[in-house]
């Protein structure tokens, strides 16, 4: 387990020491009544009773996402987790579908990069029930042929529709430059998606759940009115005897994004597009779990991270120039290096205007900093929106999952504001200049783009 530490904070400049304190007298509150521990081995269930009454939320995840595809096809991993909810082996999807309807609930499965990730929403009396529906759905799904036939043609068409978006291809043309093609953050061609998708069998997805699903690394997290013993005794009886999934995580680290040596400049030209979208960034070398992780994310949220940022309020706000502009990290789960990246939609006329303009607000970024009134509003902001999202029982489920698969304590849940409290500006500041090297930027538009000179 990761150990989480805390600093503590006396006379900061910027710290809202009030908030610390009281952040300190409410340690654990939530961690505190959270009920944790393997039901079936193999299978974790968290489990946390609020106020609410008669309502429960479940999310639960488990590996089997899309970079588990097998090498000679890209697309199984993720219509795998498609087909789940189409039928199982003892029931077909109509008669899933009137069960959960005639009690209100809901289930819902989808894949994720590592993960294959569900939630259902029920009444606390009909937990069995949904749990005993999951459980086949998981299980012993039925991959039929005349329910796949359909799911690929949506799929592909989909795709198909992601292709004319300008957002998309500057984001496939972006991580195709940052990463080499075996990097869990490389985006895989839109073409070879659509081809490898066309040729998925029924045959591919029952060999792939076969082999890769099942306990070992299954994560359950029930927030509601729970009582903890039903659960258990429906996941007993759901759960028991199910094989053990091999996969795991592969956390070495040997492959790395592609050393960027000076500014290169990519341009997807794509016809009769209104709107054009630009994408400068470059990789970062570390993951979610570094030190420098969470003072480099404030001072990107300071720069770009919302509509009272730097770059909405002087690139939208003050010179009109684009229609939305933002910065972030991204692809920093599970120990993967990630990359920084800002993203701006405009008119075609206007997006060589705006990346001056975007560029200018990046190098004074870098060269002065951000300020200690910045970086204070920002604190408030990150973790009252936390707070915020702790409010509802699919918020807390979720918080609880993410901490859970991170491999954190509990307590992190409660700790986190504290955390963020904790950065200094001094550090945000560093990490900013260390990470951000405005000679060696990879540029990627896509839309209707003229093309001057050498690009």
């Amino acid at each position: 387990m990761e150990k989480f530490w805390l600093r503590k904070v006396i006379n900061i400049p910027g710290v809202n020491t009030g908030f610390m304190n009281k952040m300190e007298s409410r340690k654990k509150i939530i961690a505190s009544r959270i009920e944790d521990g393997f039901v079936v081995n193999g299978l974790r269930l968290i489990s946390l009773k609020t106020p609410i009454e008669d309502v429960v939320t479940l999310q639960g995840s488990l590996f089997g996402g899309e970079v588990y595809s097998p090498s000679t096809n890209s697309a199984v991993a993720e219509i795998t987790a498609e087909m789940l909810d189409e039928g199982t082996t003892k029931r077909d999807k109509f008669v899933i579908s009137g069960m959960l309807e005639d009690v209100g609930a809901s289930i819902s499965i989808w894949a994720g990069k590592y993960r294959i990730r569900f939630k259902a929403m029920c009444l606390k009396k009909d937990v069995p029930l949904v749990i005993d529906i999951l459980g086949e759905q998981l299980r012993s799904p039925a991959f039929n042929k005349t329910d796949l036939e359909p799911s690929i043609k949506r799929i592909i068409g989909d795709l198909k529709r992601s292709k004319e978006e300008t957002s998309v291809r500057a984001l496939e043309a972006f991580l195709q430059k940052l990463y080499p093609k075996n990097h869990p953050n490389y985006f895989i061609p839109i073409k070879k998606q659509i081809e490898d998708t066309g040729k998925v069998k029924d045959s591919d997805l029952k060999k792939f759940h076969r082999l890769h699903y099942g306990l070992g690394n299954l994560i359950m997290v029930a927030v509601g009115d729970v009582d903890r013993s039903v659960f258990e005794k429906a996941i007993h009886a759901a759960f028991s005897g199910w094989g053990r999934s091999g996969l795991t995580i592969d956390y070495s680290g040997s492959i790395k994004a592609k050393r960027i040596r000076k500014p290169h400049t990519t341009v997807v030209n794509m016809k009769d597009k209104t709107s054009a979208d630009l994408v400068i960034g470059q990789p970062i070398g570390i993951d979610r779990e570094h030190e420098d992780f969470f003072p480099l994310m404030i001072g990107h949220y300071i720069l770009g991270g919302n509509f009272s940022a730097r770059l909405m309020a002087t690139i939208r706000d003050k010179e009109g120039l684009t229609y939305g502009i933002h910065s972030a990290l991204g692809g920093i789960e599970n120990r993967n290096d990630g990359y920084w990246a800002i993203w701006g939609t405009y008119a075609p006329e206007l997006m060589e205007q705006g990346r001056e303009s975007t560029l200018f607000q990046l190098n004074k970024w870098v060269d002065e900093g951000v300020t200690e009134e910045e970086l204070a509003a920002k604190k408030t902001t990150i973790t009252g929106t936390y707070q915020v999202t702790l409010a509802t029982t699919g918020g807390l489920a979720n918080r609880i999952m993410t901490i859970a698969e991170r491999g954190k304590e509990m307590s992190y849940i409660d700790e986190f504001p504290q955390e963020i409290y904790s950065i200094q500006l001094r550090k945000v500041n560093e990490v900013i200049r260390q990470y951000s090297n405005p000679k060696k930027l990879v540029f990627v538009s896509a839309g209707s783009i003229e093309v001057k000179g050498n690009q």
